[in-house]
């Protein structure tokens, strides 16, 4: 075989990987021209806004606390008889959701709302009331064997009085208040009702409520 047939084949072997490469070097050239900067990094001082900061509706935020404690109500109702173990862990769930629900509202929601709407302080003041009755008998559960007679007897009566209080609070005032108060401002206000959830006491008795 003669030298130029040689040097010719060995053109033709490398060409394809030679092509083969120059596409690649295109490719990586035209996606960096394309890709936007932001994908590649991110702008220095804009960090996504944690949800407690950006807010959620103060409205909401209660009426989703009232999903929970309702659901944990039906537990408890389906828990039978002698599931006293179970009942005694679901009583002791309503009274932490009850009073870290009671404490937002009566140090934010209820101050702000009876502001907002003047209309509302009679509801306000029935709603302390009705907080009141319920701060004592979340103690008193929490005092209470589950194997007591009375222990059934003292959640069922909780149940109602709570789930009446529900029902006022989102049907005859709620509206009034959300009528009353911005979206912006609902939501502010609901940001700080989720951050003051960690400083609730774990006590009933030591709401507002408890002491009037």
């Amino acid at each position: 075989m003669s030298q130029t047939a040689s040097t010719t084949r060995q053109r033709k072997a490398t060409t394809p990987a030679k092509k083969a490469a120059k596409a690649t070097k295109t490719l990586a050239k035209t996606t960096a021209k394309t890709t936007p900067k932001s994908a590649v990094k991110a702008s220095p001082g804009k960090k996504s806004m944690p949800a407690a900061a950006v807010g959620q509706d103060a409205i909401a935020l209660l009426k989703d606390d009232h999903k929970v404690v309702e659901k944990l109500f039906k537990e408890f109702e389906k828990a039978g008889d002698a599931a006293y173990a179970r009942k005694r862990k679901i009583v002791d769930q309503v009274i932490s959701e009850l009073t870290t629900h009671a404490y937002i509202e009566e140090t934010l929601f209820y101050p702000t709302a009876r502001k907002a709407a003047p209309e509302t302080g009679e509801h306000v003041l029935e709603s302390v009331e009705e907080h009141h009755v319920v701060a004592w008998m979340l103690s008193e559960l929490a005092d209470t064997d589950p194997h007591d007679e009375r222990f059934d007897a003292k959640m069922t009566v909780l149940m109602e009085n709570v789930r009446h209080h529900v029902k006022e609070e989102e049907q005859e005032w709620f509206p009034e208040v959300r009528k009353a108060m911005s979206r912006g401002d609902l939501k502010e206000l609901g940001a700080k009702m989720e951050a003051a959830k960690s400083k609730a006491p774990s006590d009933p008795l030591k709401l507002r409520s408890a002491k009037a």
